[in-house]
């Protein structure tokens, strides 16, 4: 069993912060990750700030945007006419069943420097939704801004534009994995907004007209960085293809 050396269930933003100063603190929001890293390492123990208290599972419409409280978990968006049809798959695609009534919008977001964020079909559906950050003790960003700079905050929000047609194409080893790489498409009237998985250390925005410029992909044991990059192209063809 994990060793919680303590918990804390913080009734204010402020006492998050507080609480999150201590660096061996570390923030729950549904669990699904954190969790399965304290039980990697039991004897290092860990003291949980759950964010449950704090009222940020709320959806709401601002504009052309829609805004989702950090603790609004996956489960539930997947379900919200509210949420863009391409987002609501990708949050069903991004976890099993059971962990995505757990998982959380804001945990999705806050562990993209965890070693699974690289193949999240869901970070990439943001950035080419315009996601932006909300941040208690850091400025507000766009999240292609938060991916790159990974700032210390507490994410309270996550907003995006709900307008126009998505589409994505994968590649994975059987239908049910985790895809090598992933290129996810919107329409806007400006163009198309194209972003791909699997070729950095987060997914990442790209350029339609040129998707692989620039990309250095990973080799790993599911295929070699000259593969990913034949991936990258392939299926980012495919996405704009469909969206043109």
């Amino acid at each position: 069993m994990p060793s919680v050396l303590a918990y804390h269930r913080p009734q204010s933003l402020e006492d998050a912060w507080a609480l999150l100063s201590n660096p061996e603190h570390a923030l729950l929001a549904g669990g699904t990750l954190i969790v399965p890293a304290v039980r990697r390492n039991p004897d290092a123990g860990a003291t949980f700030i759950d964010l449950q208290a704090l009222g940020l599972d709320t959806l709401g419409v601002d504009g052309d945007r829609l805004n989702l409280g950090a603790m609004a978990r996956l489960g539930d968006l997947m379900v919200d006419a509210r949420v863009p049809a391409l987002l609501a798959d990708l949050c069903r695609r991004e976890l099993p069943s059971a962990l995505r009534n757990a998982a959380t919008i804001g945990g999705t977001v806050g562990a993209a420097g965890s070693v699974t964020a690289a193949d999240s079909v869901l970070l990439a559906g943001l950035l080419v939704h315009d996601a932006a950050v909300g941040l208690h003790g850091a400025a507000d960003r766009s999240l292609a801004d938060y991916l790159d700079s990974r700032p210390v905050g507490i994410v309270t929000v996550v907003s995006m534009e709900t307008e126009g047609a998505g589409t994505l194409a994968v590649t994975g080893r059987t239908p049910a994995d985790v895809p090598i790489v992933a290129a996810v498409g919107r329409r806007t009237p400006s163009g198309i907004r194209l972003a791909l998985t699997g070729v950095a250390a987060t997914p990442v925005l790209v350029d339609p007209t040129d998707p692989t410029a620039g990309l250095e992909p990973p080799s790993d044991f599911r295929g070699s960085s000259d593969y990913r990059l034949h991936l990258a192209s392939t299926l980012a063809a495919r996405v704009v293809q469909e969206l043109s």
